[in-house]
């Protein structure tokens, strides 16, 4: 199938109407290039930023059955398949949404976002769901924005039999100095859980500022089943990508009995008070080493091997658990895994064997490599005690176990004589 995202230039409220006319060019684009499928950025109208409920709730704004109207006649004239991001206004709350339709311009599904990213907890309610929608092509999961940041929504949606993945998205620059663009998502994340659960994604972005509350990455992008991206927009303007990718089973996680009870169990994160200040990491010891001596500091360390960053429970159940530092006993050549390790639990990750290779801080930057050189660089523990995205965007308070959907591993039966 040949997937199409459309990036678009970011809009204020009090400019919402300019949406169509972008929305209809990159469809129309979308269809003479032979795409099948659309995907438009997070909260396409009016605006990711709405200021505020009641501002939403204006007679100039469209209101959700109106903007579905012109998202149905938009997949139909171009026959072809639309996903894209709205505000829904359903039992008296606004959700951030992203409705699905058809190349007759049916609407066959509608996802809610379920992690709450800063601006959303001021006017928007949580989804309860994952939704996966049957199309054409295969099993199709929805995810929106900060939703992918979770890998138990990546791997709920897998294990609804989701065989691509589609993200309408606003990704954020977390460079507060605007020199820089960076945003985990575009610069390795998506990649790393295509990596992990084996199926495509999708993505579509917005540039440029709304207001100046927020100032986006762009980057829109399309990465298959291993990871590699095949089509990437740049930072800056309105643009379509387009991409071949191939539907197919993805690698849902199969979960030791303790380990998914941990991930679904209703036992609260670990909130540790007391913390070292900080702790030297000696880059030229060997792994054993490196574990013991952050261990005597007072750092809580958790071990794997190098094998395990391609699965997302150990990790995760660490961190619940308290962990500050990750340690990964080995090697690697492609460092989206640790990084996303790292970023999605907000805790320090290292790679090291005979000596240390690789460290991740818990935004996910790589603070240290082994080019680098040097004999001990200074950890900061606390730092993977604080769990806030942004001061309003807390992981754990963010995460709803309630809602995922884990298989546990079969164990073996025993052999009867």
């Amino acid at each position: 199938m040949i997937v199409a995202c459309g990036q678009m230039e970011a809009t204020t409220m009090e400019k919402a109407r300019d949406v169509w006319p972008m929305a209809d060019r990159l469809a129309a684009q979308a269809g003479r290039k032979g795409a099948d499928l659309l995907v438009l950025p997070e909260c396409t109208y009016p605006a990711y930023w709405l200021e505020s409920a009641e501002r939403y709730m204006r007679p100039d704004i469209e209101r959700s059955a109106a903007v579905l109207a012109r998202f149905s006649s938009c997949a139909a004239d171009n026959r072809l398949w639309l996903v894209a991001g709205f505000v829904e206004e359903a039992d008296g709350r606004l959700y951030n949404s992203a409705a699905v339709f058809d190349r007759k311009g049916r609407q066959v599904g509608i996802c809610r976002k379920n992690f709450m990213w800063d601006c959303d907890n001021y006017w928007f309610s949580p989804g309860s769901a994952m939704s996966v929608v049957d199309s054409e092509f295969g099993r199709m999961g929805v995810l929106i924005c900060a939703d992918a940041r979770t890998p138990e929504i990546t791997a709920t949606l897998v294990t609804q039999g989701a065989e691509f993945i589609v993200e309408p998205t606003a990704w954020v620059n977390a460079d507060r100095t605007g020199r820089q663009y960076l945003n985990v998502q575009a610069d390795f994340m998506i990649r790393a859980r295509a990596m992990e659960f084996g199926v495509p994604f999708a993505c579509a972005s917005k540039s440029g500022r709304e207001e100046d509350k927020l100032h986006y990455v762009g980057q829109s992008q399309i990465v298959d089943a291993a990871g590699h991206t095949l089509a990437k927009a740049p930072i800056h303007g309105e643009q379509l990508i387009l991409a071949e990718i191939a539907p197919a089973p993805g690698r849902a996680p199969l979960l030791e009995p303790e380990l998914r009870q941990r991930l679904l169990g209703d036992r609260p994160a670990a909130r540790p008070t007391t913390s070292v200040e900080k702790a030297a990491l000696r880059l030229r010891a060997d792994f054993d080493s490196i574990a013991s001596n952050l261990k005597a500091a007072g750092v809580r360390v958790a071990t794997f091997s190098a094998a395990q960053l391609a699965a997302f429970a150990p990790a995760r159940v660490a961190a619940l658990d308290g962990a500050q530092v990750l340690l990964y006993r080995g090697r690697i050549s492609d460092d989206a895994l640790l990084r996303t390790r790292a970023a999605e639990n907000r805790v320090f990750a290292v790679v090291a064997a005979d000596a240390v290779q690789q460290v991740v801080a818990p935004d996910g930057a790589v603070v240290w490599r082994q080019s680098d050189g040097g004999e001990s660089l200074e950890l900061t523990p606390t730092l993977a005690d604080d769990k806030r995205f942004t001061p309003d965007t807390d992981l754990w308070e963010q995460r709803r176990a309630s809602c995922f959907r884990l298989p546990e591993a079969r164990r073996a039966e025993p052999i009867t004589r």
